[in-house]
């Protein structure tokens, strides 16, 4: 049996570069290659790369050699921004789904939203080792908490389609909350579904430095355990430097051995098989950490994917915020003789057991450990991704629901296996009538009525309907009609903000109607039709 790479004893933060992006998804651009895209889009004569020597030349005697890629990457992405900005404005490009008019209400950057577009859709590389992708989506899922600089969402579809939905958080968000510390991805760089979050330009990362402290304060809280592991990024990574700079910075003075244990960068050697491991020591950064050299990633993955806690990161995600809620809420409430756990220290709770006879905990949210589970907390859970409904009840409250009720369900069907659930006949018939009526995006839209004026029109934006100055709830027929076209970052964002909040404030039952097929289509078009029968497994098939 070969030497073990790692010891880890338990699940790591990994920090995921642009390399892994690179790795495994077709036409993927680093930040140069990003940027001469753009280059050729605004500028149809001048070299590129003559533009950047220039750049060179004005800063190489006034940057260390470590940051001068950066430096002439920001200035050359903020150059390049106005000059995109400026051919958007004179109409001389277009961006589907934006105006002049929404980049002048919203101050919205034709740069970043066309970057947001750009990597809105991904496909995976022809010629990946597909071995090797299954280690990576298994090492994903074993990720305490994951950071990244990528703006795409190839992490979190990994994650999604593996059932496991981590709390995410852009920018800085998350940095000042009391977060659970478990199955979390920090994009703190930017996200392709808000062109205000992308880091791109000198501005951009001036501020962004700043509050990068934060980013190290929330990481060293987790660290005492947990191991901290780069992938896709280089030795020379200003982004890598940064971070480890703040990290030594607050690190207490140990034996190199142990920060080494604890800092883990895997850097891409072509053609090598081997796993290259050695301590390395950085002067300048005052840190020591260990460097793994390699194009042999499955090794790697796998390697690391050999810890086990018992609970995978998601389960302690669930199960440690669920007791949080409850004492929390109960507490608060008046319930409980105290609040008798504290959020931030659940170590103590055998204690607290021990010394409150009435004390009761369950593994559950109050709301669905108490009652039943009410339809405006599951469309709220549902359409903000919190993930506080477990599989299990949500299936009974969509078995309990009529099926004439629109509701969306395609995530929890398309990510439940029937097998391990103990359904009866009755409740397999009764999804199987919901997922008839309402288990195809076609079959929604076409379930709206309109007049023969709005069922021909093409619209492509929510704004441009809105602008019909319609009833609601004939907007929302018309959204739904058109919600293909409809661009999914701005999408994404209605249904999460504006059609949420009124469905919860409107008493129209109009309005509520078309607000619930208006959910269902969007979920839908966001986690797959639902086209095959459940079949019904008779406990004896089960069984065998």
């Amino acid at each position: 049996m070969p030497e073990p790479i790692f010891n880890f004893k338990n699940y790591p933060i990994i920090f995921i570069g642009s390399g892994i992006s690179k790795r495994y998804i077709k036409n993927f651009p680093a930040w140069e290659g990003l940027l001469e895209e753009y280059w050729k889009v605004i500028n149809k004569t001048d070299d590129f790369y003559s533009y950047l020597l220039d750049l060179k030349k004005k800063y190489s005697n006034h940057v260390d050699d470590a940051d001068l890629n950066h430096k002439i990457y920001t200035e050359a992405a903020s150059f390049i921004e106005e000059k995109y900005n400026n051919l958007f404005s004179s109409g001389d490009i277009k961006l589907d789904g934006l105006t002049t008019k929404k980049v002048f209400n919203d101050n919205i950057s034709p740069f970043k939203y066309s970057i947001c577009q750009r990597f809105e859709k991904l496909e995976l590389r022809d010629d990946i080792d597909l071995n090797e992708y299954e280690s990576f989506k298994s090492l994903l899922k074993k990720a305490k908490m994951i950071v990244t600089t990528n703006y795409d969402c190839f992490i979190e579809n990994i994650l999604h389609d593996q059932g496991v939905k981590p709390r995410k958080y852009i920018g800085n968000e998350g940095f000042f909350d009391d977060t659970v510390g478990w199955s979390e991805l920090y994009k703190i760089h930017g996200d392709v579904a808000h062109p205000h979050s992308i880091i791109i330009n000198k501005d951009d990362y001036d501020e962004y430095d700043k509050k990068s402290i934060l980013i190290s304060a929330k990481i060293l809280s987790n660290m005492i355990k947990s191991p901290i592991i780069f992938m896709g990024y280089s030795l020379s990574d200003r982004n890598v430097k940064k971070l480890l700079s703040d990290f030594s910075s607050q690190l207490p003075k140990e034996d190199g051995r142990v920060s080494s244990e604890r800092i883990i960068l895997v850097e891409y050697k072509k053609n090598e098989s081997l796993v290259l491991k050695q301590q390395t020591s950085d002067q300048l950064l005052h840190i020591t950490y260990t460097s793994i050299s390699t194009d042999n990633y499955k090794q790697v993955y796998d390697d690391i994917c050999l810890v086990d806690e018992g609970l995978s990161p998601y389960d302690v995600l669930r199960y440690q915020r669920a007791i949080k809620n409850l004492i929390i809420n109960e507490g608060e409430k008046g319930n409980l003789d105290n609040l008798l756990v504290t959020p931030s220290d659940l170590d103590k709770l055998e204690e607290s057991v021990r010394k409150h006879k009435n004390l009761v905990v369950a593994l559950g949210d109050k709301k669905f450990v108490f009652t039943h589970i009410k339809e405006s907390d599951y469309i709220d859970d549902y359409i903000k991704e919190n993930n506080e409904i477990s599989i299990k009840p949500a299936i009974d409250f969509i078995i309990e629901k009529p099926f004439t009720t629109r509701i969306p369900f395609s995530k929890f069907i398309n990510n439940c296996d029937f097998t391990k659930l103990d359904l009866s006949r009755s409740c397999v018939d009764k999804l199987n009538g919901r997922i008839n009526a309402h288990g195809t995006l076609e079959g929604v839209i076409n379930s709206v009525k309109l007049d023969k004026v709005y069922s021909e029109m093409k619209l492509t934006s929510i704004k441009e309907i809105q602008k019909e100055n319609l009833t609601k709830y004939k907007e929302l027929m018309v959204i739904i009609k058109n919600i293909k076209l409809i661009s999914k970052v701005e999408l994404n964002k209605f249904v999460k903000t504006d059609a949420l909040h009124l469905f919860k404030t409107t008493t129209d039952g109009k309005e509520k109607t078309e607000l619930r097929r208006l959910f269902l289509a969007y979920d839908l078009l966001t986690y797959g039709e639902v086209l095959t029968i459940i079949p019904y497994i008779e406990k004896k098939a089960a069984i065998l």
